[in-house]
């Protein structure tokens, strides 16, 4: 246990550590009293799972400024200019987001990298023309982020007597997203919403560039590389939950005389092959302990706020137990990840300590 709490330690060692605050810093201290939160019996395989996983989800700041410098490298050669200074003249690197949120954070790294690379910084970006129009971020999980920025953006005026949508539509400007992690089924649909909510122009012409890209469908072939419990043994506790959720959605839902499937389980025998876990028994370890260590945080935090769920964030019309994010970088943890990580609250303390800009319950 104290090599994989090591391991562990090494992997994670740079989150927030550019805050220069040692309450945020990760520690062994600090994970080694995570994990004696669980039961003996899982503690060995939940620490197995997070060192593997940490290995392939945890972004770190080096590694997120290296995929920035990607991005200028494979932009300037799909739209075709001369140089990386070029590319950055004539591009509009979207600040759309409030102060502290993680694409303010992205920008201001990206300024400290064109300023070290290419001598010009991101106020002179755009200045030549606004080629592309360049919207960065972390992490899309449920996508609604995404949605209600481009949607705002949509409507601002790219010139005189011109939007941003126009823009998009008679080709001034290609709007462009660049993120870290993108998962996929929920890019899918906002790919689709983008037609009815903001304009069919932005939802085909804009393109996607990603770091790393999630499988989160259920489909046959997809190795659904999140947390999604099967429904086999699960204890009285889940199955109280399980019918606590479809109630709270089922009262959302009738407002708007819609239903909602439920989503609660993966079916069985997929992934047909486990190439995202050590092992499929070691997935359902990890699962299951962390579905219903949420459940428990739950009970005892009792949150206002009734989109939190076990799993992570949930959309109020999903009947599921969260989204179950595996995905990690320098400063972030986003809240669509189980509660394990990062909810404070009915006295359980998380393994990471993440700012939300509100008093969490």
């Amino acid at each position: 246990m104290e090599q994989l709490i090591t391991s562990i330690y090494q992997t994670l060692e740079d989150y927030r550590a550019d805050e220069n605050s040692p309450p945020v810093r990760m520690t062994t201290e600090r994970i080694r009293n995570w994990i004696n939160q669980f039961d003996d019996d899982l503690r060995l395989p939940i620490l197995t799972e997070l060192d593997n996983i940490f290995k392939k989800r945890y972004c770190s700041k080096s590694k997120v400024k290296n995929f920035l410098d990607q991005v200028i490298q494979v932009l300037t050669k799909d739209f075709n200019f001369n140089s990386a200074v070029e590319f950055l003249k004539n591009s509009d690197f979207l600040n759309l987001q409030p102060e502290g949120k993680s694409q303010r954070i992205m920008l201001s790294l990206f300024d400290e990298l064109i300023q070290e690379k290419y001598g010009i910084s991101l106020a002179d970006c755009g200045t030549t023309s606004k080629k592309l129009s360049i919207y960065m971020d972390d992490i899309l999980c449920t996508g609604l982020t995404l949605i209600s920025d481009i949607k705002k953006w949509s409507q601002q005026n790219f010139s005189l007597y011109k939007t941003n949508a126009q823009a998009v539509a008679d080709n001034s400007t290609t709007l462009v997203f660049a993120y870290i992690f993108i998962h996929e089924k929920n890019y899918r649909k906002k790919v689709a919403e983008m037609r009815y909510k903001i304009s069919n122009d932005v939802s085909l012409k804009h393109k996607m560039y990603r770091l790393i890209e999630i499988e989160n469908g259920i489909g046959l072939n997809s190795k659904i590389d999140l947390l999604y419990p099967l429904e086999n043994g699960q204890p009285q506790i889940v199955n109280d939950y399980k019918n606590e959720i479809i109630e709270l959605v089922d009262n959302h839902t009738k407002k708007y005389n819609t239903i909602s499937k439920e989503e609660f389980f993966r079916p069985a025998g997929q992934p047909a092959s486990e190439l995202f876990f050590t092992s499929a028994e070691n997935r359902i370890i990890v699962e299951n302990a962390f579905l219903q260590k949420g459940i428990e945080i739950l009970k005892n935090a009792n949150p206002i706020n009734k989109n939190m769920r076990a799993l992570g964030y949930s959309i109020p019309a999903l009947k599921n137990f969260g989204f179950g994010a595996l995905c990690f970088t320098w400063r972030n943890v986003p809240n669509n990840a189980p509660l394990v990580f990062w909810y404070s609250g009915g006295g359980f303390t998380p393994l990471f300590k993440v700012n939300r800009g509100v008093t969490q319950l």
